[in-house]
């Protein structure tokens, strides 16, 4: 039967890629049989992966300003917006009762010292005591020696000396009493003292005052806590955001990853910003984990405010020039394939890829001869094994996704083991980039319109996607080629 050909008209369809609007065009439909496939070729161009999230507006450093004291407030110097800078009075507590103790302490610490002048004075008398003793012994010691004497009035003499000694003691240890008196009663005017500065409530930074939460005549409590009374926000020059991302976005997120986001305010401005920290803490909220990322960005012309809700495009990675494919071409598989059309070109099996990984290898880390030899055994003997155990294999291109990362990671761990003492420090360094470089892309298969209008199978490896383009790493996948969108039967 004679080859029916239809003629069909081309199809534009737009599509956003990398934030500009363009249009690719899905090639002519061709048609085999009673089939029509529309394509769409494999072209290069630029891919940004991007992490969507929202959080609120925040500033750099917000301070809430309290009481350590509680009183009535007598009154507040600052409003909302009220610019401040550090030391400046943003309100003031009846300070009556703070001064009466600063005036009781001061009296306190004179009383301690009129007592520790008394005490010196009595250590100065037992001393006078002491050398009149001293000089009664000796006397009576000479008087002892010629007989003129009786020996009574010597160890009366020797009593009264040791009697002044000992209170020279007792005079001592007054002072010394007296002394860490005073220094308890400068302790106790200066906590006086203390507290009555408190009383007048000082801003800690330079800021503009974003929150207020107190009046003339109310009465702050401080027993338990401080209370808050104001929120200081320091430069409104700068902001950060507090995003809330997915745990299965926040892998892809790193320290200096650019941002763009919006907010309702200004829903026709975009603003830049940078990602500048993923905190490990997680949040949890109806079985739902997220983590949150700050970024932080430039508020000329101070226009956001905090606790604005910000719209963020996380860019975690981009690729220019990439070779890129459609994502509706990943999801296409035929109804029925040809005898021959499930093989994808160049394939020669298991060994074929196991020698294109070897000189991927060769390249990329370095391997000698000898290393790459090792290498080729162990893929070849993982080979065997996988054909011994009927297991589909990732490097044949096994149907199974579970089966297939498996494999993949069984084929990872076989060839570090082999190949671990053999590398030298730069190898090893190098065949880690290639493992990490590995793990981020995946295996896929597309479908490509062949010359005779029959669909061959070409499978590929993936990197980063975007809503329309998947990135092509690497595979059996030329730019250019005609690669299968849909399919669709024609009547006759």
């Amino acid at each position: 039967m004679k080859r029916r050909i239809s003629s069909l008209f081309t199809l534009a369809v737009p599509v956003a890629a990398a934030g500009l609007v363009g249009f690719w065009l899905i090639g002519a439909p061709a048609q085999t049989g009673q089939v029509v496939y529309e394509t769409s070729p494999a072209s290069k161009g630029q891919i940004r992966k991007i992490v969507s999230t929202s959080g609120p507006v925040r500033a750099l450093v917000t301070v809430s300003v309290g009481s350590q004291l509680s009183g009535q407030v007598e009154e507040v110097k600052v409003d909302f917006n009220t610019e401040v800078k550090p030391g400046d009075i943003l309100a003031t507590i009846d300070s009556k009762t703070f001064a009466s103790r600063v005036t009781q302490a001061k009296a306190d610490l004179m009383a301690a010292e009129a007592a520790l002048a008394n005490q010196e004075a009595a250590k100065k008398k037992a001393i006078a005591i002491l050398e009149a003793a001293e000089t009664n012994v000796e006397r009576q010691q000479n008087l002892a020696d010629k007989r003129l004497s009786p020996q009574l009035t010597l160890e009366t003499a020797l009593r009264d000396r040791d009697v002044a000694k000992a209170e020279i003691s007792v005079a001592d240890a007054q002072v010394m009493s007296a002394r860490a008196t005073i220094e308890q009663r400068k302790a106790s005017l200066d906590q006086a003292s203390i507290d009555l500065d408190r009383a007048e409530i000082r801003s800690p930074i330079d800021g503009t005052v974003i929150s207020r939460t107190v009046d003339p005549g109310q009465t702050v409590a401080a027993s338990l806590q401080a209370p808050e009374l104001f929120k200081i926000a320091q430069d409104l020059s700068r902001i950060r955001i507090e995003a809330q991302v997915n745990e299965a976005d926040v892998g892809a997120v790193a320290d200096g990853n650019t941002a763009t986001f919006t907010v309702d305010a200004y829903p026709d401005r975009q603003f830049e910003g940078r990602v500048t920290q993923v905190r490990l803490a997680a949040t949890e909220l109806n079985s739902v984990v997220t983590y949150t990322v700050i970024i932080e960005a430039a508020n000329e012309g101070r226009k956001l405010f905090p606790g604005m809700t910000a719209n963020v495009n996380i860019v975690s990675a981009t690729r220019d020039g990439a070779l890129r494919v459609s994502n509706d071409t990943l999801r296409f598989k035929p109804k029925t394939d040809a005898a021959g059309a499930d093989r994808p070109r160049g394939e020669g099996g298991q060994g074929d890829r196991g020698g294109q990984m070897v000189e991927r290898l060769k390249t990329e880390v370095g391997l000698t001869d000898e290393q790459a030899a090792v290498a080729r055994e162990t893929m070849a003997k993982l080979g065997r094994e996988m054909r011994d155990s009927s297991q589909p294999s990732f490097i044949g291109g096994g149907p199974g996704g579970g089966d297939r990362s498996a494999m993949r990671q069984r084929t990872m761990s076989r060839l570090e083991q082999a190949l671990a003492p053999l590398l030298t420090d730069t190898q090893k360094a190098a065949f880690q980039r290639w493992k990490d470089g590995r793990e981020a892309v995946r295996p896929a298969t597309v479908w490509v319109l062949g010359k005779t209008g029959v669909p061959e199978r070409r499978t590929i490896r993936t990197g980063i996607s975007d809503d329309q383009f998947t990135e092509v790493v690497g595979g059996q996948l030329a730019e250019g080629e005609a690669v299968i969108v849909r399919a669709r039967d024609v009547k006759s």
